[in-house]
Order: structure tokens, then sequence, then C-alpha cells
């Protein structure tokens, strides 16, 4: 497990005050996916994307679901690869071992082995299949919806392992009602008064700008995520930030 000195060195260098301005913010991409879990493409081949669009600091975040990994052993193949490919980026691009790890439960449980947790450099904690009621969520209750949703971003907000919190709030209003802009507001103040960091992703959080302004006033720390399944999307999040400066 990463000591306390580890973690705090994580919050403090690798995050973006929401307080501060966006002109100063680094090429980051902080979510993205490989063909290791959901994504198209090679690990070799996101790096190299990421590298012709100026990005200085890749984080890939596979999915931990069963049935969205590359088959048994995958996350040790996962590893020795990034370990291997980002040697010959040092100095230009750094390449962080990520994983986007989903609840399980309201009680703190994440989907992913403490193996998985202590060998990984970033997890991005999010909110996916809501508990109890799966991936399909078209029968779901409205008011449901955003009780479980708001529930595990608090639960996300909490919790040690975690860095930062994945698209608060994306599920429910990509799939189910809007997600209240109050609620998220919570979220936000939880997550700063924890040092976790909240992620704006152009896949969830659209039109942004709202969800911004809400970080800005509290000063929050932003994570910068594009949900990048395919290697052309990879710094969209950075891109549309940056479109929104003052």
């Amino acid at each position: 497990m990463k000591s306390r000195q580890e973690e705090r060195l994580v919050t403090e260098a690798w995050f973006h005050p929401a307080d501060q301005p966006m002109e100063n913010m680094p090429r980051w991409e902080y979510h993205v996916h490989s063909d290791f879990s959901d994504g198209t493409s090679s690990v070799s081949a996101v790096i190299g994307a990421a590298r012709a669009r100026g990005i200085q600091r890749l984080i890939l975040t596979e999915h931990t679901e069963p049935e969205l990994v590359a088959g048994p052993g995958w996350f040790e193949r996962y590893v020795r690869t990034v370990r291997d490919l980002r040697q010959s980026e040092a100095g230009t691009m750094e390449v962080v071992i990520g994983l986007e790890v989903p609840i399980v439960d309201l009680e703190g449980n994440l989907l992913a082995s403490e193996a998985m947790l202590d060998e990984a450099e970033f997890v991005l904690g999010a909110v996916h299949a809501y508990p109890g009621y799966g991936w399909d969520l078209s029968g779901i209750d409205p008011g449901r919806a955003i009780e479980l949703e708001f529930r595990g971003l608090m639960v996300l907000a909490d919790h040690p392992r975690v860095h930062a919190i994945a698209h608060p709030g994306g599920v429910c209003g990509k799939y189910v009602t809007p997600f209240p802009m109050e609620l998220f507001e919570d979220v936000v103040i939880r997550a700063r008064e924890r040092g976790k960091a909240i992620e704006l992703n152009p896949a969830y959080h659209h039109p942004m700008g709202p969800f911004l302004e809400i970080c800005r006033r509290h000063g929050v720390l932003l994570s910068p995520g594009s949900n990048a399944h395919h290697p052309d999307e990879i710094g969209l999040a950075w891109e549309v930030l940056q479109e929104l400066r003052p």
C-alpha cells in the first residue's frame, strides 16, 4: 500500500486547482482506455497519439469490470506493457499506470483487489452499475437513480484509495435523468474537504461551463478526463477547458 507521503504527493502535484487560471493547466489527459479494457487501440498506439498531441502527462485508466477487460492475467500484462513503453517517453511525457474502478456497494468496496490498488499509481473512482441494479437502468425510478449516484459519489470522496472521482453525476444524467447541480456541488465540497479531485469529462459534462463554475467557486482540484476509447479522443477534456477560459 502507498504511504501517506506518496498519496500526499499525488494530490499536490497531479491536479489543477479549479480557482487558478485554466491557461496554467498543462496538457494533461487523465482518462484513457486501451485494448486492455474497452478501448480500440494498443497502449503503444495510445502513447503515440498522446505524444503527437503534445500531452505532458498521460494516465491510462483501464476498467476493472470482468466483462470489459482482456481476459485472465490482463492486469499483469497491462502493468508490464506500460512500464516497458514509458521508458522511451522519459523527459517528454509522463505515462502513468491507472485504473478506473467502480464501487460495488455503498459501503466503500471497490471492484479491484488490494494487490491491483497497490500496483496502480492512480485510482479514478467511479459510479457505474448501480448497486442492486447492474448495467440496465431502463426501469429505475429517476429519484432512486439520483439517490444511488449521489451516495456512491460521496463514498468515493471519502475513500482512502481514490485519487479522483470520475464523471460525477454522469451516469445518472446520461442514462436516466439530469443529476441535480446542487448535489454535484455537495460532491465537490466533500471532495475538496478530503483532498480529492473532481473529473470534468466532456463525454458526460456537457455543457461543461456550469460544472466548472461550481468547481471554481469551491477551489476543488480538477482532473481532466476525456473518457477516450479511441486515440483521436485524447486531449479533448483539456481542449474544452481551455475554451472555457474567462
